[in-house]
């Protein structure tokens, strides 16, 4: 074994022609260029999108926030007026966050639970009965013309009616992944 010398060892193997014809071996390793760009191109236009998406949710939060806090300051005075008869004096003051408070908790349950992708049944019954309350207490002291009705009754709807807004712009692209997942795991189980 160490007395015979191999030449053949330490010879380079013969260079291959400039254009080889593609074996089959190789064939997974030849990518075209076209695909990369293809690929660049809709990473580039699906980035985009998820970044159009991401600027429309801030908007339409911002949009119902406002709404809120408008509701909440246009639904105050009159909740407040309504109190000031029949609770104690000093706190007619802090009456209306009696309705506001746990309207605020469901909403704030209602994205939570939004964001974690569940069913949040109990705290829109929640909402939605603070909301008619609410909307119930503002319109009973106002004359019943239909414009002061409107006009006193609407802020506490139009705020629910934004939070459900809100929340459909969460819960949208966890729904449009779900069936994707569940038409894969078809295809897997009928090969």
């Amino acid at each position: 074994m160490f007395g015979t010398w191999n030449p053949d060892l330490f010879v380079p193997p013969p260079q291959r022609a400039r254009h080889p014809d593609p074996s089959p071996q190789t064939d997974h390793l030849h990518v075209p260029r076209g695909s990369r760009k293809r690929r660049r191109a809709r990473s580039t236009a699906e980035r985009r999108t998820k970044l159009v998406g991401e600027l429309f949710r801030a908007l339409i939060a911002l949009a119902v926030t406002i709404v809120c806090v408008l509701g909440w300051t246009l639904s105050y005075a009159p909740l407040q007026d309504l109190a000031f008869s029949r609770v104690p004096p000093g706190f007619s003051e802090l009456w209306p966050a009696v309705v506001y408070g746990p309207w605020l908790a469901g909403c704030l349950s209602i994205l939570r639970a939004a964001l974690d992708g569940r069913r949040s049944v109990h705290s829109w019954v929640v909402v939605l009965a603070f909301s008619a309350a609410a909307t119930g207490l503002c319109v009973c002291d106002m004359s019943r013309s239909a414009p002061d009705m409107i006009v006193a009754g609407l802020p506490p709807i139009a705020a629910a009616i934004c939070l459900d807004q809100l929340v459909r712009q969460f819960v949208a692209p966890q729904q449009t992944r779900r069936p994707r997942a569940r038409h894969v795991a078809r295809v897997r189980r009928t090969e």
